[in-house]
């Protein structure tokens, strides 16, 4: 009998899927049955749930995919959120256009004599609707990029579009009008708290009473968390709590930097002269479907300059269940 040596699994290449490979292209059309899209344009690009069904799977049944670098793509393709990284929950849907959350405005109770009839609760439930707005990325690369060897480049194309996608999507969800196709972000969430500051850097007792705030509409301080764009950032590390006392409004303490004892956290996409103090444990992102990549080689004279343009589009909405549990800082 001839014994053979075990084959290594396959390597998965977002380049691959741009020149057609036979590999690529039929877990892209494996995802796209499974999980497709609201509105499938171009190739399925692997994310979290087809990771989970492939690494569940047998051997015999596509397990074996799970060990390859699926993983390094579907982080690009929809990468993690600063807002899940301060606790924000996603939810990736398939097979629906619309997805209603519940959502609470709190309750109260009453205590009981012997005999009395239980009261009534005055919980108010109502539904707040997700529904997709497409999020397009976009990443050119030259011809001699996408033809160089595939290992030495990937890693560097994935980091550039990660980035992309990252940008797009997190801007929608935080800053989005809800007019042009752009979801309602959450600064402009109907019901959240508010407050104001004297000047364009809100003190150390200003940011305080935003933890008042959300403390007052029985949000979880403990959970809350700080977030600012860089500059407001580094305005708020050199600003003094009093003068000539040494301690700044933004200190760093356990591996990260704090307002009051609660984490702050900084991204571009936060405007400069606001200051978002939430639970995210209230935030629910909510991608629909799977993301799908589109290969751009013609328009604007591409085809002459040898240039490729990927344009990664994610169908995305984002919900507040509790809009009092976040509030909102500007001068």
């Amino acid at each position: 009998m001839i014994s053979r040596a075990p084959q290594s699994p396959a390597r998965y290449s977002l380049l691959g899927l741009l020149d057609s490979g036979q590999y690529e292209s039929g877990l892209a059309e494996l995802a796209a049955k499974r999980y497709g899209a609201p509105q499938l344009r171009g190739q399925a690009l692997p994310h979290g749930p087809l990771l989970r069904d492939l690494g569940m799977a047998t051997a015999t049944g596509g397990g074996n995919l799970g060990a390859t670098d699926l993983a390094a793509v579907a982080a690009a393709a929809r990468p993690l959120l600063k807002l899940e990284e301060l606790g924000a929950r996603r939810l990736e849907v398939a097979g629906v256009a619309q997805l209603d959350l519940p959502k609470f405005d709190g309750g109260v109770g009453s205590w009981l004599g012997e005999g009395d009839a239980a009261s009534s609760m005055s919980t108010t439930v109502e539904s707040a609707a997700a529904v997709p707005h497409c999020a397009a990325a976009r990443l050119a690369i030259s011809r001699r990029v996408r033809h160089a060897n595939r290992s030495d480049v990937e890693a560097s194309v994935l980091a550039e579009l990660e980035a992309a996608v990252r940008n797009t999507i997190e801007l929608g969800l935080i800053t989005g009008s809800g007019n042009s196709n752009q979801p309602l972000g959450i600064l402009n969430v109907a019901g959240v708290g508010s407050k104001s500051f004297a000047a364009a850097t809100p003190t150390y007792a200003e940011l305080v009473d935003m933890i008042e705030v959300l403390g007052d509409e029985n949000g979880d301080v403990a959970r809350a968390a700080f977030l600012v764009h860089p500059s407001m950032a580094a305005a708020l590390m050199k600003q003094q709590v009093s003068a000539n006392g040494g301690e700044t409004t933004i200190t760093w303490s356990d591996n990260r930097h704090r307002v009051a004892g609660l984490p702050v956290a900084t991204t571009t996409n936060m405007p400069e002269g606001k200051v978002l103090l939430a639970d995210f444990n209230t935030v629910r992102i909510v991608y629909f479907g799977g993301p799908q990549l589109i290969e751009d080689k013609y328009s604007g004279g591409k085809v002459l300059a040898g240039a490729t343009e990927m344009v990664v589009m994610n169908h995305v909405d984002v919900v507040v269940l509790r809009p009092a549990h976040i509030v909102v800082g500007a001068s």
